[in-house]
């Protein structure tokens, strides 16, 4: 998919499989904003744990570009725009359907890296590259801790749960506060008088006066 094309860097003097930072030299992240999760790994060919962050370089990072995203400015616009809720659930569902698109290409994307890495495992045990065979298992280890995260972040996202909510609350939240501004902008106005009528009475009185 073109969507992943800037997942396909090749770090120098590697091969061309996905690298799992060593220790020694830590991986870059671009956005020093995001925080970092731990994910516990049971595999005894990883350290204790692997830190899952935002740039990572694997294709999560799609994952957590998208549920980082606020929508309250667009949200606020469209209710410049047309204040009535059916409008705002319109794009809500908009919003939560394309979240959930990238949920299945990014899942159906590790799903082929790990088809990958299983026939390069199978080809390098045969060959007795042992060594290969562990870096290999490392990178499995890390797409699979990967879409434990991805499970959980989805689940969230559905049931609007955590900070997976951030986009649809966000909007929300901008739209309710594009209702409010209309509504304090809008000029009360003041209730009319009733006329009052004399009874028919007082206007004979008058006439014979």
């Amino acid at each position: 998919m073109a969507l992943f094309n800037f997942f396909k860097r090749k770090p120098e003097n590697s091969n061309p499989s996905l690298i799992l930072p060593s220790e020694e030299e830590p991986e870059n992240v671009v956005s020093q904003e995001t925080e970092t999760l731990n994910i516990e790994d049971e595999n005894p060919a990883v350290s204790n744990s692997l830190i899952v962050s935002y740039a990572t370089g694997w294709p999560i990072d799609l994952i957590y570009g998208n549920l980082h995203k606020n929508y309250e400015e667009k949200g606020y616009a469209d209710a410049m725009l047309n204040s009535n809720l059916t409008f705002r659930d319109m794009n809500m569902s908009i919003i939560r359907n394309k979240v959930l698109m990238i949920f299945r290409e990014v899942n159906l994307k590790y799903d082929g890296m790990k088809r990958e890495l299983e026939t390069r495992i199978g080809t390098c045990n045969a060959a007795g590259l042992l060594t290969s065979v562990a870096e290999l298992e490392k990178q499995m280890a890390v797409i699979n801790a990967h879409k434990e995260e991805l499970s959980r972040l989805e689940m969230d996202f559905r049931n609007n749960g955590n900070e997976a909510s951030v986009p649809l609350m966000s909007y929300e939240c901008g739209f309710l506060r594009g209702v409010s501004a209309i509504a304090m902008s809008t000029p009360s106005k003041a209730p009319a008088v009733p006329e009052v009528s004399m009874p028919s009475f007082f206007t004979a009185n008058r006439e014979t006066a």
